[in-house]
């Protein structure tokens, strides 16, 4: 009996911990669309593919992977960089003074500070960077979560979008 409640309690827990790729809601790229970036400005529709990668200032890994987002920039991708307030300033490490600056450094990424709404809608992922790829008619296509996969490298990233059209 005792091995069966502490199974049942197992699973309750995992159940309620957050799942490696989890399912983002439909037209989560539509909400993304619907806000306005750092800069004020409607983000709006596309006709192409969406990268998407959600950052922190402060994460070492998320500036490892925008050098990999960097050399693929030729690629017909658009590339928004998808700011949550909770990662941001998680163990206050960063704000939005240093939000700003990091936009400024990166001035190719378009910075887009999203909402509670939005970051659930993206499946709440609890590590940066998460990246997603949209097609072009917004339907999610591709995901890497650090927690079910490394990060892609420039080659692998080129292959996806290449995929795509891009």
């Amino acid at each position: 009996m005792r091995l069966l409640v502490s199974l049942v309690f197992l699973l309750g827990c995992a159940a309620d911990s957050p799942q490696p790729n989890a399912v983002t809601r439909p037209g989560v790229l539509a909400e993304i669309e619907a806000t306005r970036d750092l800069d004020g400005r409607l983000v709006g529709a596309t006709d192409g593919p969406t990268l998407v990668i959600v950052f922190a200032s402060w994460c070492p890994h998320c500036k490892d992977e925008l050098v990999e987002l960097d050399s693929i920039r030729s690629h017909h991708v658009r590339m928004l960089g998808v700011n949550y307030r909770g990662h941001e300033e998680y163990d206050h490490r960063g704000n939005s003074i240093a939000v700003r600056a990091f936009a400024d450094r990166t001035p190719w990424l378009r910075v887009v500070p999203i909402d509670d709404a939005v970051f659930t809608a993206l499946g709440s992922p609890a590590q940066i960077p998460t990246m997603y790829i949209f097609d072009r008619s917004g339907a999610l296509v591709e995901t890497y979560d650090r927690r079910a996969r490394k990060p892609p490298s420039r080659a692998e990233l080129a292959a996806a979008l290449a995929r795509l059209g891009a």
